[in-house]
């Protein structure tokens, strides 16, 4: 037997207190109680008219409209942030940060997600729909046709993480190649000769300045790269490298350190290596990652990794943000943050 709900009568929901009605409780004009709690400068409000307006609202319950101001400041105080890879602990890291720190100025922040596909076109149209103060991008780069577009809008941009060639869009990124030079040099020194890389996207900024600097550091030592893996900067990627650099290869040909674009690539290349080849990690096979996550730390890896310095990174990234947002755009600003190379037990020293 289905048992009967009791009808509950619910309350209609109550119309949300406007300006208009602190107006008419407080006898005075809606421009003025707009004065008050805009805290607009040069109106000649008096104390009592102040005090009155703001027992009004209290009595009332009455909460000012952020999108209503904006409209009377022609600014919405809001920074759009376009993401891409939610899976990484870094952009997480930076994600967090970046909100907290928004906050702080008075911005509200505005996250959207690109498409797997990677297109970029509707979701920026989004964000400058939504009329956003500036937008930072921070997994991906602007093509010329979306910076002309934002330019149209008169939005300011700031890439985060990345940079664009040829494009005139102010960036904060990490030095990748000065950073992927010191891991193929450090790996160099510690007496490895067949070192392999696990790339990212090819167009990512990042993947390419990484393996650049590995590239230079090999060169130098009269050394070749013997394999490399293209892929995504993903747990399963470093799987799918260890296949590619172990599966079916003799003992002789494997490389003797792999170094991962990022340390999640570097534990699922761990990972698999272990389970699915009995790979002893930094006996046979040394491995370093990338970003100096919370679990390269885990003693299970204890992974050799380039530290970013997201703090700075992030308030770097304001800084010019903050500076478009208020004065005319004069060059274009691209900065270099060093990495750490952070040494630990998951490369062996092989002299």
């Amino acid at each position: 037997m289905i048992e009967k709900k009791k009808m509950v009568k619910r309350k209609v929901r109550q119309r949300r207190v406007s300006s208009v009605d602190v107006a008419r409780e407080a006898g005075v004009s809606q421009a003025t109680v707009s004065r008050v709690f805009n805290r607009t400068k040069g109106t000649n409000v008096s104390e009592e008219t102040v005090a009155k307006i703001m027992q009004t609202a209290k009595r009332l319950n009455y909460r000012p409209s952020v999108i209503a101001r904006s409209l009377q400041q022609n600014s919405t105080n809001i920074i759009g942030i376009i993401n891409r890879n939610f899976e990484s602990n870094f952009h997480m890291q930076s994600l967090d940060m970046f909100s907290r720190e928004l906050q702080k100025l008075g911005y509200s922040t505005l996250l959207l997600n690109l498409p797997e596909d990677g297109t970029m076109d509707a979701t920026l149209h989004l964000a400058l729909e939504y009329q956003v103060d500036g937008i930072i991008l921070t997994s991906t780069m602007l093509s010329s046709r979306l910076a002309e577009d934002c330019i149209s809008y008169d939005t300011p941009v700031v890439q985060y993480n990345r940079y664009s060639l040829y494009q005139e869009v102010d960036s904060v990124c990490l030095d990748n190649f000065k950073a992927g030079n010191e891991v193929g040099k450090y790996l160099i020194e510690t007496g490895h000769k067949r070192i392999a890389f696990v790339s990212g996207r090819k167009e990512s900024s990042t993947s390419i300045d990484r393996r650049l600097g590995l590239i230079h550091s090999l060169d130098e030592a009269g050394l070749p790269l013997v394999a490399e893996y293209t892929g995504e900067y993903t747990h399963e990627s470093g799987c799918e490298a260890a296949d590619a650099f172990i599966h079916g290869i003799s003992r002789d040909q494997w490389p003797d350190a792999v170094f991962c674009g990022t340390d999640i690539a570097a534990t699922g290349f761990i990972d698999h290596a272990r389970r699915a080849y009995g790979i002893r990690v930094p006996e046979d096979i040394s491995v370093a990652g990338f970003d100096d996550t919370p679990m390269a730390t885990w003693p299970q890896y204890d992974l050799t990794t380039v530290m970013q310095p997201i703090e700075t990174m992030v308030q770097e990234t304001l800084e010019i943000l903050m500076d478009l947002i208020k004065y005319e755009k004069s060059g274009v600003i691209k900065k270099m943050i060093p990495g750490t190379l952070v040494k630990r037990s998951s490369v062996i020293d092989r002299r």
